[in-house]
């Protein structure tokens, strides 16, 4: 099955009530996302081989990286073609209850029901979902450009972070603005790695 959205363009009645929906329909955004210890998602082929796995193998990792929690609290995820296209080659696809935006410029197909493919700008997607699927939050998988995309529009709410205690010195950064964030939380994890949640800073901040 293959799904292409577009919402750009002249749309008054989503533009003249947008601002409203920003109030009335709460959907976060939520960047969850590991990370070195220099803020490289991945390494200069593009490759994740590099993150490490827990050694102790007794422990719920996905509980211990608040996976599940994340999963319990979205209802959509988005993601741009090589995030997508990388998974597709790790195996069966996992998130089949789960509606995936796939933010990309290609012609790309698939089979699987659950995938949409987006030409969209951030803003004009996040128009669109908070009006057919309002109060419904969104796992912002990756990559760095589409989460740099969605940062530049103001559009993450929140940020889990795991930070792997590795130095890549190369590669594809989180080029995120700092700044426009506050840490909320820091935990350790497992092997050295530490988890930081921040939240986006309001007019109070």
């Amino acid at each position: 099955m293959c799904t292409l959205i577009r919402t750009e363009g002249s749309n008054p009645s989503l533009s003249a009530n947008f601002d409203w929906l920003l109030k009335e329909n709460m959907n976060k955004v939520i960047l969850y996302i590991a990370a070195s210890l220099d803020l490289f998602i991945a390494d200069k082929q593009g490759s994740v081989d590099w993150l490490p796995q827990p050694e102790n193998a007794a422990e719920d990792t996905e509980d211990l990286f608040g996976f599940k929690a994340l999963m319990q609290r979205i209802g959509l995820i988005v993601m741009g073609s090589h995030s997508y296209q990388q998974i597709l080659g790790f195996g069966e696809w996992a998130w089949l209850d789960k509606q995936t935006y796939v933010f990309t410029s290609q012609n790309l197909s698939t089979e699987l029901p659950c995938v949409t493919f987006v030409r969209d700008k951030p803003t004009a997607f996040m128009e669109t979902i908070k009006l057919t699927k309002p109060n419904t939050d969104i796992w912002l998988l990756g990559g760095a450009e589409l989460a740099h995309s969605f940062a530049h529009d103001n559009l993450i709410d929140e940020v889990i972070l795991t930070v792997i205690p590795v130095n890549l010195g190369d590669g594809i950064k989180l080029k995120l603005d700092w700044n426009d964030f506050t840490l909320d939380s820091e935990k350790p994890c497992v092997d050295g790695m530490v988890q930081r949640t921040y939240r986006r800073k309001n007019d109070n901040d």
